[in-house]
This record gives C-alpha cells, sequence and structure tokens, in this order.
C-alpha cells in the first residue's frame, strides 16, 4: 500500500481517538453496569457521536499499524517473523476494538427499546472483550522490537513503541493506582502512532 495512505490513516486513527478520549468522554469507571447504562443514557447524544468516531479511529490505527508492519519486509529472518506476528495480533485486535467501543451504541438503542436491564447486560457483556488490549499491546510491543531490529527512524520510534507497550500492558495487567504509568502507556501509543504516520508521510514525499 502507499505509504501516503498508510500515514494518512496513522495520523487520523490517534486523532480521532484522542480527540474523543478529550472532548466527548464519559467516565463510567468503577460504576456497576446498571449506573453505567444509566450514565450513558443521560448523555446518549454525546455517547453516539464518541462511540462512532472512535469505531473509526481504530479502524484507521490499527489498519494502519497492520499495513505498516507488512512495509517491514528484510533480509533479517528475526525482525520478519516479528513483525509478521505483530501485524496479525494488531489485525485481529480490529473487530474486537470496533465491537467493544461500538457497544455503548447497542447498549442504549436495546435499553430505550426493552428497558435499561437489557442495555445493562450488554455493557457487562461488554466487559469479555478488554482482553483486546492485551492483543494489541503485543502487537505495538512486536512491531517496536522489529523497527529497532532495522534501526528504521533511527530506532526511536521502536523503542518508544517498546517503552509505551510495557507500560500499557502494567497498568492493564497489575491495575495499578499509579497514572503516570497508563498516561506512558496508553497516551504514549496514541502520540508514537501519530508521530509514525507523520514520518511515514515525509519519507514519502522525500521519495518522490
Amino acid at each position: 500500500m502507499n505509504s501516503k495512505v498508510i500515514g494518512a490513516m496513522l495520523i487520523l486513527g490517534p486523532i480521532l481517538t484522542m480527540g474523543v478520549w478529550i472532548v466527548l468522554d464519559v467516565d463510567t469507571s468503577d460504576l456497576t453496569p446498571s449506573d453505567q447504562m444509566a450514565t450513558i443514557l443521560a448523555q446518549s447524544k454525546k455517547v453516539e457521536l464518541g462511540s462512532i468516531l472512535n469505531v473509526f479511529g481504530v479502524m484507521s490505527m490499527f489498519t494502519g499499524l497492520y499495513f505498516l508492519t507488512r512495509t517491514l519486509k528484510s533480509d533479517n529472518t528475526v525482525s520478519n517473523t516479528v513483525s509478521e506476528i505483530g501485524g496479525l495480533l494488531l489485525l485481529l485486535s480490529v473487530p474486537v476494538w470496533v465491537v467493544l467501543v461500538g457497544s455503548d451504541i447497542s447498549a442504549i438503542e436495546i435499553a430505550k427499546k426493552h428497558g435499561n436491564e437489557f442495555g445493562a447486560t450488554i455493557i457487562a457483556a461488554s466487559k469479555s472483550f478488554q482482553m483486546v488490549g492485551i492483543m494489541m499491546v503485543s502487537g505495538l510491543f512486536l512491531l517496536g522490537i522489529s523497527l529497532i531490529l532495522l534501526n528504521k527512524y533511527k530506532r526511536i520510534i521502536g523503542t518508544l513503541f517498546v517503552i509505551a507497550s510495557v507500560c500499557a500492558f502494567i497498568d492493564m495487567v497489575a491495575e495499578s493506582d499509579a497514572e503516570i504509568i497508563a498516561m506512558i502507556g496508553w497516551m504514549g501509543m496514541f502520540l508514537t502512532t501519530l508521530v509514525t504516520g507523520i514520518l511515514t508521510t515525509l519519507q514519502k514525499e522525500k521519495q518522490a
């Protein structure tokens, strides 16, 4: 795939996703499914818009990262293997993340038609999809390793992906209250992806 297209996907994805979190986020953390449903219904328009933008952002970001791994073919067998596995994990993350971030829309529609308890059931069921985070950070970690092995972007981008994915993994597994770990992990991933998209686009322009 054309590098400009990949770069555009890597730029658009994080912008949409981070934009939703910053502007349209509805905090339902530490709430029961029933309370989450009530909170979501109270701000249904905001939640629906955020979910739609999130779906497009997630699809753009992970698909772009997958296509990025496809450009890392080289004579380095280890790098090729690592990037193949990482790309596969990132690609598999797309449909599961779409279901996860889009579950609020389904919950709102069901709750409006059949009552809050049915919407809360969808919210509770969507929790099982959160394991996709492990798949995602593993894919990004392997992508980072491949970039380091190939000395792409002077190993800086690869190192940032590795650090961010490790911090995100610690945040998920340890459930630490240290906000700095979560910030480095999740925001680090999005920002590094955004920078990678910009560099990919600029690199193509130089080759033209």
